[in-house]
């Protein structure tokens, strides 16, 4: 990956925590961009890992009553030790153009130090129990992990 892309892709989950994960973390955008700004980055200042984003699509015929039970379930994967942080959130309701697709209904964005540490997560008991659990609401998932990298 170009330093280009990287710094492209790297602005996106900058972005994305700002504009979906703040709420119902206590978190404010200010401390984000106080704890992992371009600079770091571009410096070779911010710390490498692991970033593991999954977008959900759902089955239409969910009831509120069944997405709620998913996102609580969402959020048991926090509890998972290897987890250095997670935020969860439904699409922003951005212009739509032609680079934009929000089609999905919620997306997951994972923090891990490393490989190792996602490997854990994906085998790890509170994981395969989400999965157990709810893969029957999902109509279409998509991952992405990225690595993040300094020089």
């Amino acid at each position: 990956m170009n330093r280009f892309n990287f710094l492209l892709s790297t602005c996106f989950g900058v972005s994305f925590l700002l504009f979906t994960a703040c709420a119902g973390e206590g978190t404010t955008p200010k401390e984000i961009i106080e704890e992992v700004t371009i600079e770091k980055i571009i410096d070779g200042d911010a710390d490498p890992g692991l970033m593991h984003i999954v977008h959900f699509w759902l089955v239409d015929s969910l009831t509120e009553a069944e997405k709620k039970d998913f996102l609580k379930g969402v959020w048991s994967l926090e509890d998972i030790p290897t987890v250095n942080r997670m935020f969860v959130g439904p699409p922003a309701s951005t212009p739509s153009r032609g680079v934009v697709d929000n089609s999905f209904d919620y997306a997951l964005v994972v923090y891990f130090d490393d490989v190792a540490g996602h490997d854990v997560y994906q085998e790890h008991p509170i994981h395969l129990k989400f999965v157990e659990d709810h893969e029957a609401k999902f109509k279409t998932v998509r991952v992405r992990d990225n690595a993040l990298v300094s020089r």
